[in-house]
């Protein structure tokens, strides 16, 4: 017998099951939209950077992020890129994600390239080797990139070098550089701001107080300056030594007799320069070259150009470098022995 009070199983109609889908296919919308605009928010905020190689696919990168806890969800970041094919945009490279972050913001970056850019500073007087050193040890270059390049003339000549060798060419700054950056494209750029920054041009010629010289020439005398000045207001008139003896009618007085580049030519970093050091044969040892070096001996900044272009007029012809920084500058060679003396004498009391 049926039971009366019981009441009958009502059939699922078309109407009922169309709701029940609406319903299901909205919370899989919200979902993706969550997943999409909602931003991630980690615990300990700190950025996330995450390397995404060349050729790598969209499955692969969603699961990266996700492992990363960048992102929700791998699938809704999957089906947000291909819904706004963003994912076919996708630029490789390392990049830095900083917390809140939507899928949305995420996919934006990756269209973009918007990739970390990594600080490396070259200071003033730097040379080939100080640089190839810096950028190996901020990781964006292997040692040996960067001198390597420096002397090879097919390359220099491809990026409109003209001269043996880049020194003095790469214009000491601040530098944003990419991860995975070529040396070619460092070097590069380099010069470029060497073109746009320099103060001096090398392709042309300077009358420089009574003395001729070409705008090279001119910045091998800049990088002298950089490496035998510490202090900015003196370089005028280290400048102004180097150019009288330069113009001496004597030809003995026209050798330089710079330490800087006596280090340079034996890369003798630190130490005292020796007289065996000074009778080194290298076309770079001014105590015993007349003239100029053969190219310059660091990268120098914009004042030691600027001191280069415009030496002080003294009648200076010697100085001798206290380790405070300062000079004391002389016009006789009995002037300079007595400033000699008193710069050893100064030395050994600090002793």
């Amino acid at each position: 017998m049926i039971d009366k009070n019981i009441a009958p199983v009502k059939k699922m109609t078309i109407r009922d099951l169309s709701v029940i889908v609406s319903i299901a296919a909205c919370s899989v919308v919200f979902s993706i939209f969550m997943s999409a605009f909602m931003p991630v928010l980690a615990a300990d905020k700190q950025p996330k950077l995450i390397n995404i190689n060349y050729g790598t696919g969209l499955k692969k990168i969603a699961n990266i992020l996700k492992s990363e806890g960048v992102i929700r969800s791998s699938f809704a970041f999957e089906l947000y890129a291909v819904v706004t094919m963003s994912n076919k945009k996708f630029q490789a490279g390392e990049y830095e994600f900083s917390f809140p972050l939507s899928a949305a913001d995420i996919s934006g970056k990756l269209v973009k390239g918007d990739v970390k850019k990594h600080k490396v500073v070259v200071p003033e007087g730097s040379d080939i080797s100080d640089i190839d050193r810096i950028f190996a040890v901020s990781g964006m270059l292997i040692t040996g990139d960067i001198t390597a390049l420096a002397a090879d003339k097919i390359f220099l000549k491809s990026i409109g070098i003209a001269t043996i060798s880049a020194e003095g060419l790469l214009f000491p700054d601040t530098y944003y550089i990419i991860r995975g950056e070529t040396p070619a494209k460092v070097m590069k750029t380099m010069y470029a701001r060497f073109i746009q920054k320099s103060v001096i041009d090398i392709n042309r010629v300077y009358d420089i107080q009574g003395y001729r010289a070409t705008g090279y020439k001119v910045l091998i005398m800049a990088s002298i300056i950089e490496k035998e000045s510490r202090l900015a207001a003196e370089r005028p008139m280290v400048s102004s030594v180097f150019y009288n003896r330069l113009k001496s009618p004597e030809t003995y007085q026209k050798r330089l007799e710079s330490c800087a580049t006596v280090r340079y030519a034996l890369n003798k970093r630190t130490g005292s320069i020796t007289y065996k050091d000074i009778k080194v044969e290298n076309p770079y040892n001014t105590y015993i070259r007349i003239g100029l070096p053969p190219g310059p001996i660091c990268n120098p900044g914009i004042e030691s150009m600027a001191a280069a272009l415009n030496p002080a007029i003294t009648k200076y012809r010697y100085f001798v470098l206290y380790e405070n920084g300062e000079h004391t500058f002389s016009e006789t060679l009995e002037q300079h022995n007595r400033a000699k003396i008193a710069n050893k004498m100064i030395r050994q009391d600090q002793e």
